[in-house]
């Protein structure tokens, strides 16, 4: 089957992405990892998706009712409302991007007042005299009006001839109430930091201007540790077994934050000693590791981490290259395996403030939940494992060109989309839903995640079905999602019995983490007023596929929302509002915590919620 493809570029962000004909503009930009706002989760009511064309064909119905004259004579369109029929340029402005908009203006959606740690003073001295014999420092200081009460005694070493060099005129590097630098001339133009999200799989950097609040470049990396085990129980292993355990984890991943450090100066065209203050978040694990903090005891009963509230140290103590003086401080975490990462996600969606009921779920080689509103907040987390990111599936890989992202069977076919366009290479974990869902509703595979062979197929199976079944020597039974003549490696790309099984253990898990959040709090499905999907992965899954294989619960699908990298937001919103670390700090403490693994009830619902849905 051949089904019109158009490429949609969006601006100013430069990415492109392949969709086909009839799709959304809303819903390539999730596909192209863009989050905009839609607080009706692309119904078409809320009027926020807002988008400008700047080239190319559409069909647009419905947005009128919420754009003034002048914008629909500017192309302004609702995303939601509007299909793409040719390739496209899409303009998406500032105030229609979720958390971009929060953090950068004023005025709307309760944003964040800049307020950053770390602030720069050009101060201008008079030369010392016999008349005035006061000391360097106090020069200072009285120029600060007292601003700097405490030194390091290393920066006070450098004061001299700092001043003196700068001709009496200093810039002042001051964080919260501590001198942490002393530089000649005028500097206070370059003042920056970087959010830092840190997950088991994939590391995530942000730099920003520290003094406009603008997010000046984004770099990413796989997590080197991956090489030590896919989940965080591997490596907490490694530690126990091995001497230099501890060591060597901390070591890759400081030289993994390097390297995107260099990067993200590269991008911008900025040196390094003027980032001053780094803020990371991660699971529980990622945290202690990043610290060089024992985490022996989260894998041991009762699981109690070393420290529960925000780290800050030096960046030096830790090789963290940034400036010599500068800070790195780490997001609080909520439990052992509810890590500053959910935290983070609580306060970019700000479900903790919120008088509806809300469902967060940020899906990666854990999964951390978090159920309920401003009145409680129950979390958990779920040994989801690496299934979704490519890991442990026969022909799995990660989300980058090549992997199969999309799969779709109807009468005509079996049709399948690939990151970038291209041959395919492997499969991917949105690839991965797509395909069981589809399989689900052809028949192939049972509610119960048995893959049939040719001879147990249902008689209503078609023939081009049929003959993509096989039974494989070293897999047994298999279905042929790519023949080998379409793919780049030229080898069949098969799924397998058990990656069906892989999945299952996936999504098992994460669905009875959600079922005993709500026999927590008494809730049922009908009562939840959302469900947001965080992190990458999160943001490209189809919601009625993810349903299908019963990932997410059954819910009318305005219900369910894409809220991006939550987690790299939270931490660009606390290293831009010194304020929002106080908030950090409540949420982690009001956050109730249930262990699933001590639930009299789990095991049965992990064993229940295994199976796919019926029909």
């Amino acid at each position: 089957m051949s089904e019109k493809k158009y490429r949609i570029t969006f601006e100013p962000d430069g990415k492109s992405v392949f969709v086909r004909a009839g799709t959304t503009i809303y819903e390539a930009t999730g596909e192209a990892g863009i989050i905009i706002k839609a607080e009706c989760g692309g119904a078409g009511v809320c009027g926020s998706c807002k988008v400008r064309v700047v080239s190319g064909e559409y069909e647009e119905s419905g947005s009128e009712a919420h754009l003034t004259k002048e914008e629909i004579e500017n192309k302004t369109v609702l995303a939601c409302r509007t299909k793409i029929s040719s390739d496209m340029t899409v303009e998406i402005p500032l105030q229609s991007r979720l958390f971009e908009q929060k953090i950068l203006t004023e005025g709307i959606e309760k944003p964040l007042k800049l307020s950053p740690n770390v602030r720069k003073q050009y101060v201008k001295v008079g030369e010392p005299s016999l008349e005035d014999q006061r000391s360097d420092l106090d020069r200072i200081l009285d120029a600060l009006e007292n601003d700097g009460k405490r030194i390091p005694v290393d920066v006070l070493r450098r004061v001299p001839e700092k001043l003196r060099k700068g001709d009496f005129g200093t810039t002042v590097v001051l964080n919260r109430d501590e001198i942490i630098g002393i530089e000649t001339g005028d500097k206070t133009d370059r003042n920056y930091g970087v959010a830092f999200d840190i997950g088991t799989t994939t590391v995530v950097g942000y730099l920003l201007d520290l003094n406009t609040g603008k997010q000046l470049a984004v770099s990413s990396m796989t997590n080197p540790q991956t090489s030590y085990g896919d989940d965080v129980i591997s490596r907490i292993q490694y530690t126990i077994e091995n001497r230099d355990g501890l060591d060597d984890l901390n070591e890759r991943i400081v030289a993994c934050v390097n390297d995107i450090i260099v990067d993200l100066a590269d991008q911008a065209g900025i040196e390094k000693k003027y980032i001053y203050e780094v803020t990371a978040t991660g699971n529980t694990t990622m945290t202690h590791l990043f610290f060089r903090l024992n985490p022996k005891y989260l894998a041991l009963h009762p699981y109690v981490g070393v420290v529960r509230d925000s780290v800050e140290v030096r960046a030096r103590e830790l090789g963290v290259s940034i400036n010599n003086y500068g800070k790195v401080v780490s997001m609080p975490n909520i439990a052992g395996f509810v890590g500053g990462d959910t935290v983070a996600v609580i306060l970019a969606s700000e479900i903790y403030k919120k008088k509806k009921l809300s469902f967060a779920l940020d899906i990666g080689t854990n999964g951390e939940l978090v159920l309920g509103n401003r009145n409680r907040l129950i979390a958990c987390s779920t040994a989801a494992g690496p299934a979704f990111e490519g890991a442990r599936i026969n022909y799995g890989m990660r989300a980058r060109d090549g992997a199969v992202e999309k799969v779709l069977i109807d009468e005509d076919g079996v049709e399948i989309g690939t990151i970038g366009n291209g041959l395919a290479i492997g499969l991917c974990g949105t690839g991965l839903i797509d395909a069981v869902a589809e399989l689900l509703k052809a028949g192939v595979i049972t509610a119960n995640g048995r893959l049939l062979k040719g001879e147990d197929l249902p008689p209503d199976v078609p023939e081009f079905l049929r003959t993509r079944v096989i039974d494989h020597e070293k897999y047994g039974a298999s279905f042929i999602l790519v023949p080998g003549n379409e793919s780049k490696t030229g080898d069949n790309i098969l799924l397998t019995q058990k990656d069906v099984r892989e999945m299952q253990l996936a999504k098992g898990a994460i669905f009875a983490g959600y079922q005993l959040l709500k026999s927590t709090l008494g809730v049922e499905d009908e009562d939840i007023d959302e469900i947001l999907l965080a992190g990458a992965f999160g943001n490209y899954i189809r919601r009625e596929q993810a349903m299908r294989v019963g990932l997410l619960p059954q819910v009318p699908k305005e219900k369910i929302k894409f809220i991006g990298n939550a987690a790299g937001a939270g931490a660009r919103m606390v290293l831009l509002a010194r304020e929002l670390r106080e908030e950090t700090s409540r949420i982690s403490e009001n956050t109730e915590y249930i262990e699933l693994a001590i639930n009299a009830d789990f095991q049965k619902v992990f064993a229940d919620s295994m199976f796919f849905p019926e029909g």
